[in-house]
């Protein structure tokens, strides 16, 4: 799953076709692994959109043909908030 930090541009297909681009990794604090991928989408009639899809979500990675395949329909992919979840966002408490 390396080729996920390096998966800008990368085709993103879900379970059913064709879902749009890899628009950024996104990197927790101190990790050289991304934990979400912003993807756009943009489908005729319909407004562009950026969902945060976590790397859980991620079923394969063909770096050389540069796509990145998901787990889930591309209706439910591109229905996920456009927002980073809260706890992603958190410290761990050091107290």
């Amino acid at each position: 799953m390396r080729a996920l930090s390096q998966s800008h541009g990368f085709a993103a297909v879900g379970s059913d076709g064709e879902l749009g681009v890899v628009e950024t990794p996104v990197f927790p604090p101190s990790s050289p692994r991304a934990d979400f991928l912003i993807v756009r989408t943009q489908r005729p009639g319909r407004r562009m959109r950026r969902p945060v899809i976590a790397v859980a979500l991620v079923e394969s990675v063909d770096a050389r043909a540069r796509v990145v395949h998901f787990r889930g329909t591309v209706q439910e992919l591109e229905h996920l908030p456009e927002s980073l979840p809260l706890a992603s966002l958190l410290r761990p408490f050091r107290g």
